[in-house]
């Protein structure tokens, strides 16, 4: 991600002046040597005056026409891993600058890294990088900083504070430029295994020993000829040799899309209590069963409770097939909180008229309750094939209830919850 902020191209906040050169003592000077006519105070004089306007001049355009681009690579990463951030500044004036400071805000969830920092710097310097060189007329430098992003989520880097001075010394101007860079970082592979289930959707996309539909394009032989047989149908090279009338056999097919729910609320108090470490439990096993389903070449979509970080809203991901539906559905979970914008039964039966006519449910969920169960069982008798996938043990009771009713249910292995090597 790139951003950039030429000098006077667009309103900037104002800037900060500090330091005055000392005018006064000038003003003595030449009364002085107007006064005693010495030569060496006439040169005291006009030294005071050319250091005065050497310094309103190289003060008032210390920091115009300064361009200043900030740019952060990858901005798609993996929580752990870490990005680089390039500070470039470019002076387009001929008058160079003695010595220029810039600060790179971080922003919360974002880290300098191990090799840029000491134990002795303060808390409070971690949250930025500072850097400062001088910069001779229309030159241009280009700074790089290592970032870490321990955490799942989406972090923000800026703004940039820049400071330069006169030629003296006596005035120094900061201004603060309004950069920003996003960073999404995806949640750490886990060793989930993949868990298909076909759909009840009238497409044929994969051979299965029972579907819907037979597919044309996968024959497997032939079989006598029964009264209702669509013409079309029948074999007629082989009811010609065989002199009686066979009709062609097919494969059945079916589609394998999946739709994963994703419930972030870890108590039925969803408002008042929230499991962090469950939530990122869940949201990990979402993001690999996804990835699992993409690189099958099944279409996938996403519904969830809960809310995004940036936006405060509640995201959703319409059922599509390639590299455009896996990544929002993968961005989405990465922006996802801790807390949900309702209970699981209520937001999952109101998208119910929203979701394709027998797609596969996948719901993934740190704990099953009595009524996410209803839901369950609900979507099930609307045509719809449900799978729970549950971060904790399922009741004994609620497993016999999702069993009785067509539900199928899983819970996540120990093994499950171990990152991926």
């Amino acid at each position: 991600m790139e951003t950039k902020n030429p000098g006077g191209s667009a309103p900037q906040p104002p800037e900060v002046r500090m330091g005055r050169f000392p005018w006064q003592i000038a003003l003595i000077f030449v009364a002085a040597a107007a006064i005693s006519r010495a030569p060496a105070i006439i040169v005291l004089a006009f030294g005071a005056l050319a250091s005065w306007v050497v310094v309103a001049v190289t003060g008032r355009l210390a920091l115009s026409a300064v361009e200043v681009r900030l740019t952060l690579s990858p901005d798609r990463l993996v929580a752990g891993e870490q990005a680089i951030a390039s500070l470039e500044i470019t002076n387009r004036k001929p008058i160079p600058l003695p010595w220029l400071e810039a600060r790179i805000f971080l922003g919360e969830g974002v880290e300098r890294s191990r090799g840029a920092e000491s134990l002795s710097d303060p808390p409070q310097s971690r949250r930025w990088l500072d850097c400062g060189f001088p910069l001779r007329g229309r030159e241009r430098v280009a700074v790089r900083f290592r970032v870490a992003v321990p955490g799942r989520g989406a972090y923000a880097i800026g703004p940039v504070r820049i400071r330069a001075g006169d030629w003296m010394g006596f005035v120094q101007i900061e201004h603060t430029v309004p950069l920003r860079c996003e960073v999404i970082a995806y949640p750490a592979p886990l060793a989930i295994r993949d868990r298909t289930l076909a759909s009840l959707r009238p497409l044929a996309e994969t051979a299965t020993r029972r579907g819907l539909v037979p597919d044309p394009l996968r024959f497997r032989g032939v079989r006598p000829h029964q009264r209702g047989d669509a013409r079309k149908e029948i074999h007629w090279k082989a009811s010609a040799r065989l002199r009686e009338l066979y009709t062609k056999l097919y494969e059945p097919a079916t589609s394998l899309d999946s739709i994963f729910l994703v419930n972030v609320a870890s108590y039925e108090q969803y408002w008042i209590q929230a499991d962090p470490e469950a939530v990122e439990l869940v949201i990990s096993a979402a993001t690999e069963l996804i990835r699992h389903a993409a690189d099958a070449g099944r279409q996938v979509g996403l519904v969830t409770n809960g809310i995004d970080n940036l936006t405060h809203q509640r995201p959703r991901s319409a059922l599509g097939r390639g590299p455009r539906p896996l990544t929002r559905s993968l961005e989405i979970l990465a922006r996802l909180g801790p807390y949900a914008v309702g209970a699981p039964e209520t937001v999952f039966l109101r998208e119910r008229g929203r979701l394709p006519w027998g797609a596969t449910l996948v719901i993934v969920t740190p704990r099953v309750g009595h009524g996410l169960a209803g839901a369950a069982v609900a979507l099930r008798r609307a045509h719809h094939r449900v799978l729970i996938v549950c971060a904790d043990e399922i009741p004994a009771v609620v497993g016999a209830h999702l069993l009785a009713n067509g539900v199928a249910r899983d819970s996540l292995a120990p093994v499950e919850r171990r990152a991926a090597v």
